[in-house]
């Protein structure tokens, strides 16, 4: 079961991808959506076809995929235990790992609980080194 970031992060990236978005309430219904620009309080705005609920997903700053380096960055900050902080907003990020103990190959999901902004690392965890060979 995805967690409320983990569900808030694919709807947001579902909108600006332009694809249809399922409704998560509603089996079969879709969600419309459009992005609300104001003075402090940016959002993506999505209106359920079937129940009229709505779904309201901030987005100051708006959500984008880290570059590589930047994940492995995250993987470098867990290994030392230092904080893990999104590089957009500094608001603290949600870590999803699912090890396979057979090959120490580690699937890491970084999601930012603020902007839902995110990035995805895969190895083994020892070795990631930014900038060193």
């Amino acid at each position: 079961m995805p967690t409320e970031v983990e569900q808030s992060r694919e709807l947001a990236r579902a909108f600006w991808a332009g694809k249809p978005i399922a409704c998560p309430r509603h089996p079969g219904a879709t969600l419309t959506g459009s992005f609300v620009q104001t003075t402090f309080a940016d959002h993506i705005f999505l209106t359920c076809s079937r129940g009229k609920e709505t779904l309201t997903i901030p987005q100051r700053p708006k959500q984008m995929e880290f570059y590589d380096q930047q994940v492995e960055g995250f993987v470098e900050n867990l290994q030392r235990g230092d904080a893990i902080l999104c590089y957009r907003c500094q608001a603290k990020m949600e870590t999803a790992a699912k090890e396979n103990p057979e090959t120490g190959v580690t699937d890491y999901t970084f999601t930012c609980t603020r902007c839902f902004s995110w990035g995805r690392w895969v190895g083994k965890p020892e070795l990631a080194k930014i900038g060193k060979d």
